[in-house]
């Protein structure tokens, strides 16, 4: 196993001291979001917020190469999931628990010296990413001492209504990215491929292989789902089930790890652009 910990390297696994000294560093804080959420029967529930931890692991080596200090925040996983809340295994809390717990999160960050937090999501789910962009704004308007900034893709900045002049938003370009590799959600002229499919299973098999049950993933067919089931997927509940009865959207078999390690390298690569220029 090579990382099975999401705790490895984060705050967690330091001392109080060995964090201070970040602190007298200017080290920006990298902050992982994800969710506890079912995938498929392949996939671990926390494929979501592994997946986000190790994207920052990935940004925090390039950022490190830049002489850019950082230190990985444990990753917060108590999200919402209005899509998969059917499912056994996708826990799911209400939005003002979500916003009570990341707030006073960022509080505590600020209230130890930190001046820089940059929050990465990796869960699609409309309601949960709304509620993020929610905080951040909150912070933003409030007293905190803290720049807190939420960097999204631009389809995920389009869906949820911004306006793309937002100071607490920091949007990865579309177009700077292959297309295959853009973001989770990926299409082909028939079918929907963003829950548990190709892509996700071959993130963590790239640093989570064994929580993959691999054989299985290589077995299992696509779901076929196409968008008019996508949106009746999208409702949730014993709607998402009868589109999804195994729990994934799109083709667990289509692994590809080459696409992966693209998807990884650009994705780290715009994360650390665009953290960078908040430095400048």
């Amino acid at each position: 196993m090579k990382n099975y910990s999401i705790f490895k390297d984060t705050m967690a696994d330091m001392s109080f001291t060995e964090v201070e000294k970040l602190i007298k560093k200017e080290a920006v804080v990298l902050f992982p979001i994800g969710v506890i959420e079912e995938h498929g029967p392949h996939l671990p529930l926390g494929t979501d917020t592994y997946i986000a931890y190790s994207m920052f692991r990935h940004t925090q080596q390039k950022l490190t190469e830049m002489a850019i200090p950082s230190v990985l925040a444990p990753p917060f996983y108590w999200g919402i999931n209005s899509i998969t809340d059917g499912f056994t295994g996708s826990f799911t809390v209400k939005v003002d628990t979500m916003k009570a717990l990341l707030k006073d999160s960022m509080e505590c960050l600020a209230n130890w010296g930190f001046k820089k937090v940059y929050l990465y999501n990796l869960h699609g789910d409309l309601k949960h990413v709304k509620t993020i962009i929610e905080i951040v704004e909150e912070i933003y308007q409030s007293n905190l001492t803290l720049e807190v900034y939420f960097l999204m893709s631009e389809f995920h900045q389009k869906r949820c209504g911004l306006n793309g002049d937002e100071p607490y938003i920091l949007a990865k370009r579309r177009e700077d990215i292959k297309e295959n590799t853009t973001d989770k959600v990926n299409t082909t002229p028939t079918y929907i491929d963003c829950h548990g499919g190709g892509l996700e299973t071959s993130l963590m098999l790239m640093d989570f292989d064994d929580l993959v049950d691999e054989p299985l993933a290589r077995e299992l067919k696509s779901s076929k789902t196409t968008i008019e089931l996508f949106e009746k997927w999208r409702q949730g509940g014993k709607k998402a089930k009868e589109v999804t009865p195994l729990g994934y959207c799109g083709d667990p078999s289509n692994i590809r790890m080459d696409d992966a390690r693209n998807f990884v390298d650009a994705t780290s690569l715009e994360l650390v652009e665009l953290i960078s220029k908040t430095l400048e």
